[in-house]
Order: C-alpha cells, then sequence, then structure tokens
C-alpha cells in the first residue's frame, strides 16, 4: 500500500507533453536495426505525467507470450528494434516503452533539453499502469518485463509491486548499481557513445533531432541513486523458487569483481532472483529468449 500511494504522489502536478512518434529511418542503417515489419508508434500517458513513447509489434502466428522492453535513458528506444526482432522471430508479441522525460517521450514543464524526471516513480507508475491497462496479461499470453542499464531499476521493482499470475518474469540487464552518474557531454554528430548500442544510437539520433538528449539533469541523477538506494534495501521474506515470477540478472562476463559481488547482493533481496553471466548487448536476445523458452516450459 505505501509503494502504491508513492506512486500516485509521484503523479501530482505534472505538465503533459507530447510524445515524437515520427523518427525517421537513417541513410545507410543495416537493415537488421530497422524498424520490425508490421511495428507502430503511440503514446501512453499514465496520469498526468507526459505522454511516454511506445512501440508494438506482432509475430505472424498468435504470441505465445508478450514481452515489455523498458528503454535506457541512455538511448533513444530505436536501439532496441534489433532485439524486438529476435524476440518476435521467436513467436512473442513485443512492446516497447520509453518513460516520460526521456528519449522521444514528452518532456516536463522546464525541461529543456537535459534528460528528467520528477520522481524515479514517474517510470514505474507508467510502466505499470501500460501493463494493467494497455498489455492487460493474460494466463495464455503472460508477460515478461526486460530493463536494461537504468530501467533495469525499474523492471525489477515491478517484480515486488505487481502481483498479478500472469506477470512471470522480470529481467535486468546490466542494471545501474549506484554511486555517481556523470551528466554527459552535449550531444555532437562526431562524438558517439561507446559501445554496440551507442553507434546505432548515434545512426538514429543524426536523422532525428528529437532524440539527441545525452545530458542527464541533476535531479534526474539524484532520483536514480534513490531508486537504486530504495531497490537494493528491500527485506523481503524468502519465497519458494517454484512460485511466482523469476527475477533474472544479467551481469556482463567482463563485471569487475566489486560490480559482480554488488550485482549478487541486489539479486538476493529480490524475491526468486537468479544472477546469469551475458556476453553483452549483441547477444542480449539469446539469453532473453532462453529464459523466456525455461519459464514457459514450467507453465505448460
Amino acid at each position: 500500500m505505501t509503494a502504491c500511494s508513492k506512486l500516485k504522489d509521484a503523479a501530482r502536478e505534472m505538465q503533459p507533453g507530447q510524445a515524437f512518434l515520427d523518427s525517421r529511418i537513417p541513410a545507410g542503417l543495416s537493415p537488421q536495426y530497422y524498424p520490425p515489419g508490421g511495428f507502430v508508434w503511440g503514446a501512453y500517458r499514465a496520469g498526468s505525467l507526459p505522454e511516454a513513447r511506445y512501440g508494438v509489434a506482432s509475430p505472424p502466428n498468435n504470441p505465445k507470450a508478450q514481452v515489455l522492453i523498458l528503454a535506457d535513458a541512455d538511448y533513444p528506444a530505436e536501439v532496441y528494434f534489433e532485439l524486438m526482432q529476435q524476440l518476435l522471430d521467436k513467436g512473442y508479441g513485443v512492446w516497447l516503452l520509453e518513460a516520460p522525460g526521456q528519449g522521444g517521450s514528452g518532456h516536463y514543464l522546464l525541461q529543456n533539453q537535459s534528460i528528467f524526471l520528477t520522481s524515479y516513480h514517474d517510470g514505474q507508475l507508467t510502466a505499470r499502469d501500460f501493463i494493467t491497462g494497455i498489455i492487460k496479461p493474460s494466463a495464455d499470453k503472460p508477460v515478461f518485463v526486460i530493463g536494461t542499464g537504468y530501467s533495469a531499476l525499474t523492471a525489477l521493482s515491478l517484480s515486488t509491486l505487481l502481483k498479478d499470475n500472469s506477470l512471470k518474469g522480470f529481467i535486468g540487464y546490466d542494471p545501474y548499481l549506484g554511486g555517481p552518474i556523470a551528466r554527459g557531454e552535449t550531444w555532437h554528430r562526431d562524438t558517439p557513445q561507446p559501445g554496440y548500442w551507442g553507434s546505432i544510437a548515434q545512426s538514429w539520433q543524426m536523422s532525428n533531432p528529437d532524440l539527441r538528449m545525452r545530458q542527464k539533469s541533476d535531479g534526474w541523477q539524484r532520483q536514480m541513486q534513490k531508486a537504486y538506494a530504495d531497490l537494493n534495501g528491500l527485506h523481503l521474506p524468502v519465497t519458494s523458487l517454484k512460485s511466482g515470477a523469476q527475477v533474472l540478472v544479467l551481469e556482463e562476463k567482463n563485471a569487475t569483481t566489486d560490480r559482480a559481488n554488488t550485482a549478487s547482493a541486489l539479486c538476493a533481496r529480490l524475491p526468486r532472483c537468479k544472477l546469469q553471466p551475458s556476453d553483452g548487448q549483441q547477444t542480449l536476445g539469446a539469453d532473453v529468449t532462453v529464459f523466456i523458452q525455461s519459464q514457459l516450459a514450467d507453465i505448460h
């Protein structure tokens, strides 16, 4: 009840902003990074928060499950198109959601060009209501939630807030694990972000100025630090691994010992959580597919 009350308080006095729903495919982009066939953008508003940008695509046949990808604030949602296609190829319906104040989602009042939010509960509230009101989990189409980086905190926290039996798994890939957050540099065409997703993001931002938000406001940094502290501070009762949704934390194999230990400690505080190594962003689709298939096999 306390968590629900916090979510409601977070929605107060927000100024609505419109989401950006017309991104253009960059010239020269490899087709593997294109939007999946049948993909459409939409806007969703939770309470009086700015609009969240979402996208959805379905496989040719009746989907075996629904997968929701929560976009990380470090990248525009477009970087997840490849992951979406990989999951569609396995027969899952796939949704993609950006929290208000980041990527192509609506802005808050006086946000300017920095990533912003008034409370980390804004992302929780948006994802929770989107799942229950738009995706609508069911026994024959259970839902799995994926978060990466900063959005992994939202995905993992939802495992403690949503008790619907049709929610079967929560995945946090390379989660933010506390500590200082760099503000970041202003976007520039000659300074792409590092890593696999960084280069893809740069291509989309070159063709779509609306997606060029890269700097993180001071308030956003503080809220992410608070989100991790609150999640890491949970004291949950031991629950049988044979009941409820499974939680998976994916940590890159080349992570430092300190980071691996911190991820392990976080996982130990979450219900039914398993820590697993990952080869990185390029193999995330395979990791997620194996996890989902194992959970669906347990159901049947």
